[in-house]
């Protein structure tokens, strides 16, 4: 749902706001969030072979 409402942003950006501006912060934000989630699943398989 998040992921839907991102999207849809993406592609209709808000008039007034220029469009590669837009895009390459909603590119930025992907990447923390991928790279949050990646730290999340790491930590997660940590403390499960670590009991």
């Amino acid at each position: 749902m998040i992921l839907r409402h991102r999207l849809r942003k993406t592609f209709n950006p808000r008039p007034g706001s220029p469009g590669r501006d837009s895009q390459r912060m909603a590119r930025a934000s992907d990447i923390i969030l991928v790279m949050m989630a990646g730290l999340l699943v790491i930590v997660a398989a940590v403390r499960i072979l670590h009991g």
